[in-house]
């Protein structure tokens, strides 16, 4: 059987936020059980498929503080 690392990842992020609602990027890296590096990539997969806002980012585009939508 293949692991899907990726939907593994994906799937811990989504529920981190689903629990904790607004949440800071570092807070999801150190607390979700994903693997960091694999977390930025991820937010902005999130945010282009609508399932995620970046509620505060840094002055390159990097986010910050993200929440699930919903809407």
């Amino acid at each position: 059987m293949d692991t899907n690392y990726k939907q593994l990842d994906r799937d811990r992020v989504l529920l981190y936020l689903k629990e904790h609602g607004v949440s800071t990027v570092d807070a999801i890296v150190e607390q979700s059980g994903a693997e960091p590096l694999r977390i930025y990539p991820l937010l902005f997969e999130l945010a282009q498929e609508k399932i995620i806002r970046i509620v505060e980012e840094n002055a390159w585009g990097a986010p910050l503080k993200v929440v699930l939508r919903t809407e």
